[in-house]
């Protein structure tokens, strides 16, 4: 699917103005919609700093600027967004401290910085999600250290950029696996040094 450059025009304007907005990426699900701060926009992706119905945040995600439909900002949600995240005295959590050029490739911009944080990862392709590391991620493709179901190291994998629909950082799925890692790294810590894992 083709961008849409007035799309891309408004996510540029909202990114400018630090406004709460909401975002529609499914044509089968007038409900479907994410809300957040706009962060920053290149031609195909734009990064978002979500919140969560009642009004925290609920890390970033990093969407494909051709899946988005709609955009609203101003509406009655999104200032109701604002007094609820003003009860929760949460405030926008800037992902880069500096922000990569206008020309620099956002997503990939984003992967390093995560590379560089060892930040846990979700990329969702399709109907599947992995969770993981960035080892590695150049212009094509990002390879992954996956975590497995309990939050421990396992195989790598290797995907190309154009197939992730949505890379999300510091989600409440992110977090969970966070705790079961820590939880893991405990464990093992207690364990007899003959019954750890070479």
């Amino acid at each position: 699917m083709a961008t849409n450059g007035y799309m891309v025009y408004q996510l540029r304007i909202l990114a400018a103005q630090g406004a709460i907005a909401s975002i529609y990426t499914d044509p089968n699900d007038p409900d479907g919609f994410c809300a957040g701060f706009v962060e920053a926009v290149d031609s195909k992706h734009v990064l978002m700093c979500d919140l969560t119905p009642w009004g925290q945040i609920d890390g970033w995600r990093v969407r494909r600027n051709s899946d988005v439909i709609q955009v609203l900002s101003g509406e009655e949600y999104e200032q109701r967004l604002g007094m609820l995240m003003a009860y929760h005295k949460q405030r926008h959590r800037f992902f880069f401290t500096d922000y990569p050029e206008e020309d620099t490739d956002l997503l990939l911009s984003v992967l390093l910085e995560c590379k560089a944080r060892r930040e846990i990862v979700s990329v969702i392709m399709g109907n599947e999600m992995i969770t993981g590391r960035v080892m590695e991620a150049n212009g094509l493709r990002v390879k992954i250290r996956l975590l497995d179901f309990f939050g421990r190291e396992a195989e790598e994998e290797l995907i190309t950029l154009r197939e992730i629909e949505i890379l999300e950082i510091d989600t409440q799925e992110e977090q969970m696996y966070g705790i079961l890692e820590e939880m893991e790294r405990q464990r093992m810590t207690l364990l007899p040094a003959e019954d750890k894992p070479e």
